[in-house]
Order: structure tokens, then C-alpha cells, then sequence
């Protein structure tokens, strides 16, 4: 199955994620301190990253880097709250490879792990 990992402090969008994961089969870790991403990093590489944009104790920006840095094919999918568009600036000057308002990454979401447990499993 797909390693998913999603930067998250906020638990109802973390249920939302792992129930929407559930729902097509994938599973999504959840991580929302800078040392639970450090050891998610440790172990197999993940192929899909999401990242809340306004998530509270880890810096978004420094993750989107290191993790691209570590895993440059690892997909990382950003999301904010869309009156916050210069969040959605700073996820893509830290090189995240798809930068998404709240409602649009919600919309998307199924598909997204949807689609990167079935290019685990070519």
C-alpha cells in the first residue's frame, strides 16, 4: 500500500483525511510536530505528502523542503484556507508540487489517494 503522511493540527480535517483514506482503500499517517514527521521520514519512502498550511507547531514551509529534499519524487499536495492566498505563495516557493484552497483540496482529496495507492501498486 501507499505510504501517505498528511502535516496536520487540526483533528476534525485529520479525521477527514483517514476517513476519505479509509473510504478508497489507502492509509494516510498523520503527523503535527517537527519529531512524528522526522521519524514518518524514517521509515519507507512516502509517495504522497499533504500539507495544511496553517497547521500549529511545525513550520509548513521547512517540511515541504525537507521532504522534497529527502524525497524528490514524493508528490506533496499543500492546502490553505483560501483568504490566506500568500500561504498558498509560500507553499509553492518551498516547492510543493500542487497548491490548493481548503474547498478545492477537500473536492480532490479522494482522488489524490486514489490515485497514488493505484501507482503503488503497478
Amino acid at each position: 500500500m501507499d505510504r501517505c503522511i498528511a502535516i496536520v493540527s487540526d483533528l476534525i480535517f485529520a479525521t477527514r483525511i483517514t476517513g476519505t483514506a479509509k473510504k478508497v482503500g489507502a492509509k494516510c499517517e498523520i503527523v503535527s510536530n517537527p519529531s512524528a514527521l522526522q521519524d514518518a521520514l524514517e521509515s519507507d519512502e512516502p509517495r504522497t505528502v499533504l500539507v495544511d498550511m496553517n497547521c500549529d507547531g511545525i513550520s509548513p514551509e521547512e517540511a515541504i523542503r525537507t521532504v522534497k529534499s529527502r524525497f524528490p519524487n514524493a508528490r506533496v499536495v499543500a492546502f490553505y484556507s483560501h483568504v490566506q492566498t500568500k500561504l498558498g505563495d509560500q507553499a509553492r516557493a518551498a516547492g510543493a508540487d500542487d497548491v490548493w484552497p481548503r474547498s478545492a483540496f477537500v473536492q480532490r482529496l479522494p482522488q489524490v489517494l486514489a490515485a497514488a495507492d493505484r501507482t503503488n501498486r503497478q
